[in-house]
């Protein structure tokens, strides 16, 4: 689904350098402390649009409060800035593909696989 979505949104993925150790490490951290922030004050929601309206607003609230670390300025005042920079986003990318499949008991889906035949067995 990777090289489908990148394709889809005109996008190179960057992921950690693998010879530099401390990457891992430092962006492990700022999710942790993304995640704390985010939701050590989560009240209890009675269904899941009402979720996700506290979560956008929750995520606004902190963009505008937390620096953008590498910009002058908040994530939210770095945002509205690039904002008129970017591409349109194209038709929304759909990678999941649901299939009916019969399970084991041993729970080992099964799947249709291609008839191979070896000569003279």
């Amino acid at each position: 689904m990777l090289p489908g979505g990148t394709s889809h949104y005109v996008f190179d993925p960057e992921f950690c350098n693998p010879a530099a150790g401390w990457e891992k490490g430092q962006v492990e951290k700022s999710v942790r402390d993304a995640r704390h922030r985010l939701w050590q004050v989560a009240p209890v929601f009675p269904d899941l649009a009402a979720l996700n309206e506290w979560l956008e607003e929750r995520c606004k609230l902190l963009w505008a409060e937390t620096a953008h670390g590498t910009l002058p300025g908040s994530i939210a005042q770095v945002w509205e800035a690039e904002k008129s920079a970017l591409m349109p986003l194209p038709t929304m990318f759909d990678g999941f593909v649901e299939e009916r499949k019969r399970v084991s008991p041993t729970h080992c889906p099964a799947v249709h696989c291609a008839a191979m035949s070896r000569e003279g067995a």
